[in-house]
């Protein structure tokens, strides 16, 4: 604690400033989703936070939502909505409740508002509307505005996916670099 200084209170900020990031990428992704329902297709949309979810939903009437606190029965409802009701063009989940194990093959676009430290939390999202099923292309847009902690959190993931793809023999590499790889990401973890 005393090499790092205030660690708690660092993560706190951290926070704050990624809800605060989020809460401004909203108007973007807006556009970006009406744009995408103008040329005739279905949007989902992620989220972190529940705020930035109810945000989003106060620009599509016909939206349907899905974050944690909602009960199983309802989160169910949404994503039938959205895979049945040809009036619900956008579907917007927190990555955490909405992300894995779900079908929501109706999506050709994947937005989202903010993302996870964890790439497999990223992952398992982009991966809802390549279910079976899908004939479609999908494409999936991530918010990373310059000078901010997005563009921080995307090159981390980055760095975390190669070396997990290091680790699992993804990756090819010589050993003596992996090794280095994975010390290096773990020395910036504390510094």
């Amino acid at each position: 604690k005393k090499k790092k200084g205030q660690p708690e209170r660092d993560l706190v900020e951290l926070g704050l400033l990624r809800k605060f990031v989020a809460m401004e990428a909203v108007p973007k992704t807006i556009e970006m989703a009406q744009d995408i329902i103008d040329q005739g297709h279905k949007v989902i949309i992620f989220t972190n936070f529940t705020d930035e979810l109810m945000d989003i939903s106060e620009a599509f009437p016909n939206a349907v939502i899905h974050y944690g606190e909602m009960n199983d029965k309802d989160k169910q409802a949404s994503v039938d909505a959205f895979q049945n009701n040809k009036k619900a063009k956008v579907f917007i989940g927190n990555i955490m409740s909405a992300g894995v194990g779900i079908t929501l093959t109706e999506g050709t676009y994947v937005i989202f508002n903010s993302f996870d430290w964890v790439p497999g939390n990223n992952e398992q999202a982009e991966d809802r509307p390549y279910r079976i099923g899908q004939t479609n292309n999908v494409n999936v847009y991530y918010q990373l505005f310059e000078d901010t902690v997005s563009v921080r959190m995307w090159e981390t993931l980055q760095r975390k996916k190669d070396v997990i793809a290091t680790i699992m023999g993804e990756k090819n590499i010589v050993e003596e670099d992996a090794i280095e790889l994975v010390l290096n990401e773990i020395i910036n973890e504390y510094e």
